[in-house]
């Protein structure tokens, strides 16, 4: 399960290395991706506002879907996955590289609709056309697949026996090589879904809207962003 991580990190590291060239497209690219982590606080603020759901939905807006800027990450990781193969289970890496291919899907996207934009701030009025413009559709249905996914390769990862020691166990390498952020999000991810017991209810949810969003933005329906979201009991 490294290698394909392994593969995975290197291409981050190369879009990365492109971005940090040009400081100000890296500023519009920020821009947009807090755009988008702000629609997602909105689109699932009732879910969000129960105990349950609470951790999980974090964890899904800032670790899986939301920017990342992991400084030093890269060449870290790539040293400490052979020691994570011997302490960690296999689906726990699993979840990783997942979520690492969602990481690289996102970023990929993230560019097209930064481009589609020609130098227009990104916000809720300019982003429907831009999105239409970027195109790569089959990629959005790849991203809410992959975002699906990796819920329920975390979702699995509470039914392991002992994993919370084999994380508390990877810490240590994680630190050594500076890859914190990584382990950390393995570590969030647990204990976020441990908290929610069972994550079938929501990944409906995120299911739902996100394809309902797509579809809205895809046909161009004015004000695609208005949400109806129905009180749930928790």
């Amino acid at each position: 399960m490294a290698q394909p991580a392994q593969l995975i990190i290197e291409s981050i590291a190369r879009h990365r290395a492109q971005i940090d060239r040009d400081p100000q497209r890296r500023e519009r690219l920020r821009a947009l991706q807090r755009l988008q982590v702000e629609r997602l606080r909105w689109t699932y603020t009732d879910y969000a506002a129960q105990p349950r759901y609470r951790a999980a939905l974090e964890f899904f807006v800032a670790d899986l879907y939301g920017p990342h800027a992991h400084t030093g990450r890269d060449q870290g990781l790539r040293k400490v996955l052979d020691q994570w193969a011997r302490l960690l289970p296999s689906r726990a890496l699993h979840a990783l590289s997942r979520a690492l291919e969602l990481e690289l899907l996102t970023q990929a996207l993230d560019i097209a609709v930064l481009e589609a934009l020609q130098g227009a701030p990104a916000d809720f009025d300019t982003y429907p056309a831009a999105y239409r413009t970027a195109g790569r559709y089959e990629d959005r249905r790849r991203q809410i697949a992959l975002i699906l996914a990796a819920g329920r390769d975390l979702d699995a990862l509470i039914e392991i026996p002992a994993l919370g020691a084999a994380l508390r166990v990877a810490r240590v390498p994680a630190r050594v090589l500076g890859v914190t952020d990584l382990h950390r999000f393995l570590e969030r991810g647990f204990r976020a879904f441990k908290q929610m017991n069972g994550a079938s209810a929501l990944l409906r949810i995120i299911a739902r809207r996100e394809t309902d969003l797509m579809r809205r933005l895809i046909q161009g329906v004015a004000d695609p962003f208005r949400f109806h979201k129905p009180s749930v009991s928790p």
